[in-house]
């Protein structure tokens, strides 16, 4: 692949790494190098794939889009051949800034910094889990997980600043755990509400379900990890079922193993078959989200989640735990409600007023949707991840984030 001719604009490896068909960061790493102007930086989307993942879709969903991109074998906690390719790849497309994802690329854009001193590193920190020693099943497990978030912030501490963080949940996490807090500027993710819209979609689940007229929907996007806590949602669908006995719950993604399997059995084993229900990974998400009467999260631990940003851009009534960034997006009782996490009871109580009332949902829907176009716009974090990359090449200003993006 030769580089587009670009001369005199920054040049960037947006660097990544992720499993199967990816989540929320990789729609916005694939969506923006779709949507930058070629007249003001230069990306070549790279990501790290493992050899084991023969279910990997980056590379067709990056051909659909258009845009300039290459993967790379990395096997191993730290694969030298993985890292001398994207040396090459630096070399050869002239490439003097990373920007890296995750903690992965994080670690992999500070060794080739070593290899071609002068190089440029941004890193986008999509969440930032505090964990404590009872979220771990073993000590090893916790001692792991701390290590890991040492390096992290260390790694963090070395590069030019600031680290971009997607909420200010994030960015206070990061300085609890040892940033400066100058040291991080928050850029909130957005949504091509032009794509993200209900026009031309078909609530094809409702179909595929069986639900009649009259029936309920309930449902939520998500990758099976325990983050997620799904033993909340199949709580909630069981209380909310024992009031609304025609309502129906759907979970839409898949685990990076045997998850899926294993979260059939434990609902299958609580008896809720015939209220909960699987689809696996799906692409064809507009017309998931508009099959939903309400759209329920009930995560534990989040950054800004683009599942939640999806259901509001396509104006579905959402029910969510207030974790992470999520209060930054959804406000209690404009567009849908927030509860604990955990709190089966006070989310079941929120899903209930919501499918009690068409008249609720038809007023939450239009905020949601009027949330997600006055403040979260894709295309405003395009053009500041460009003046970013800007920044951090030496040819430009530091951005305002929430000043471009219309924050409150």
């Amino acid at each position: 692949m030769e580089p587009r001719p670009t001369q005199g604009v920054p040049r960037v490896m947006d660097l990544r790494g992720t499993y199967k068909g990816g989540g929320g960061p990789d729609k916005t790493v694939l969506n923006s190098a779709a949507q930058h102007d070629p007249a003001r930086v230069y990306v070549l989307v790279t990501y790290l794939r493992q050899p084991g993942d023969h279910e990997f879709q980056i590379p067709e969903m990056a051909k659909k889009l258009g845009i300039d991109y290459v993967d790379l074998c990395d096997g191993s906690t730290l694969d030298f051949a993985c890292l001398r390719g994207l040396a090459a790849l630096l070399d050869r497309h002239q490439l003097e800034l990373v920007h890296a994802h995750d903690d992965k690329t994080l670690l992999y854009a500070f060794i080739l910094r070593l290899m071609r001193p002068g190089l440029r590193i941004l890193y986008t920190c999509h969440s930032h889990a505090m964990l404590k020693r009872e979220d771990f099943s073993s000590l090893a497990g916790y001692l792991k997980f701390r290590a890991r978030q040492r390096l992290q912030i260390w790694l963090m501490q070395h590069y030019l600043w600031p680290v971009i963080a997607v909420s200010n949940d994030t960015r206070d996490r990061l300085v609890t755990n040892g940033l400066d807090e100058s040291a991080v500027a928050v850029l909130h993710n957005g949504i091509d509400t032009s794509v993200w819209r209900r026009a031309g979609s078909t609530p094809v689940l409702r179909r595929e379900l069986g639900i009649g007229e009259g029936g309920l929907l309930v449902g939520t996007v998500a990758r099976i990890t325990p983050e997620k806590d799904l033993d909340t949602f199949y709580e909630v669908a069981r209380r909310v079922s024992q009031k609304l006995p025609r309502v129906r719950f759907v979970i839409v993604g898949d685990g990076y193993g045997d998850e899926l399997d294993r979260a059939r059995r434990e609902v299958a084993r609580l008896g809720l078959e015939e209220v909960v229900h699987f689809t696996g990974h799906r692409n064809d998400l507009r017309d998931v989200y508009v099959s939903l009467d309400v759209f329920l999260m009930t995560s534990v631990t989040e950054g800004l989640p683009n599942t939640l940003l999806e259901a509001m851009a396509l104006g579905i009534p959402s029910v969510s735990t207030n974790v992470g960034g999520i209060p930054e997006l959804l406000y209690d009782g404009e567009g849908g409600y927030l509860a604990p996490a955990g709190d089966a009871q006070e989310l079941a109580r929120r899903v209930l007023e919501l499918l009690e009332s068409p008249k609720l949902r038809e007023r939450c829907a239009r905020e949601c949707r009027e949330r997600i176009e006055g403040h979260f716009s894709f295309a405003r974090r395009v053009r500041l991840m460009e003046d970013y990359y800007h920044w951090f090449a030496g040819s430009g200003e530091l951005p305002d984030p929430a000043a471009a993006m219309g924050e409150p």
